[in-house]
């Protein structure tokens, strides 16, 4: 299974997301097929990831748009699998995980219909509430399949549903675009599935930690070195350069 990485610029990490995000899939994911990374390329990165730049030209409030933006220039611009999977820079695979028997994972059955108090002023949930909206106008099911970890995009199914994609960049903080997709392969009978999602705080301690990471094969979070057990159990866990680096 081919990985489309969406990646932008201004890590907080000095983009050791993305390091150990690779490190991560090149010793937990089976039957991973050619790594694409869009967006911004890190100074590390080898050849051995195929790379697509592309600016972000939306402002923070609408980024969802610069992510779909992203993906259909992976779709037009590099020959990537038809069916692939698109990562973020901050998940780490932290057990064995075949990518070719990933289902499309949804974090709730439903996106939620509302902004929760105190998240007035974040753009994400008014994203989302908007493709739940746009969603339910089409008569579709509102799954949240966008969680913490790897999610299914189909070039044919966007091809197919062009004009819904099309109105994802019309919403005003633009639609979410894996739970479009992932509702989309849903309604076409992919198996899915209700995913422990599991992204940690910057204040996770190991007496946190297997709690809150459950059965959960994927973790995510924005880790810094000796601030968070998750940045200090990535560099032990993962201390080796892989094949995607230099």
């Amino acid at each position: 299974m081919d990985v489309l990485y969406v990646v932008g610029n201004g890590s907080s990490w000095q983009n050791n997301e993305l390091r150990y995000s690779l490190r991560s899939i090149a010793v937990n994911g089976g039957n991973v097929g050619r790594v694409f990374l869009v967006g911004y390329k890190p100074d590390f990165v080898s050849d051995e990831v195929h790379f697509l730049p592309c600016d972000d030209p939306y402002p923070y409030a609408e980024r969802h748009k610069n992510i779909l933006r992203k993906v259909i220039k992976a779709i037009e611009e590099t020959d990537i699998a038809p069916h692939f999977l698109i990562s973020s820079d901050d998940h780490f695979y932290i057990k064995q995980t075949d990518f070719d028997a990933l289902p499309v994972y949804y974090r709730k059955e439903s996106i939620p219909d509302g902004i929760p108090f105190g998240k007035e002023f974040n753009p994400y949930f008014h994203s989302l509430v908007e493709t739940r909206e746009m969603l339910l106008r089409h008569g579709m099911t509102t799954f949240q399949t966008n969680p913490h970890c790897n999610t299914h995009f189909d070039a044919d199914v966007y091809r197919a549903n062009k004009a819904l994609f099309d109105e994802c960049f019309k919403l005003p903080h633009g639609g979410e675009m894996n739970c479009v997709m992932g509702n989309l392969l849903i309604a076409a009978g992919y198996k899915s599935e209700l995913f422990n999602d599991c992204k940690l705080s910057g204040s996770i301690h190991a007496a946190e930690w297997a709690q809150r990471i459950g059965e959960s094969n994927c973790v995510s979070g924005v880790p810094r070195i000796g601030m968070t057990y998750l940045g200090n159990w990535l560099v032990r866990h993962f201390p080796n350069k892989c094949h995607y680096e230099k």
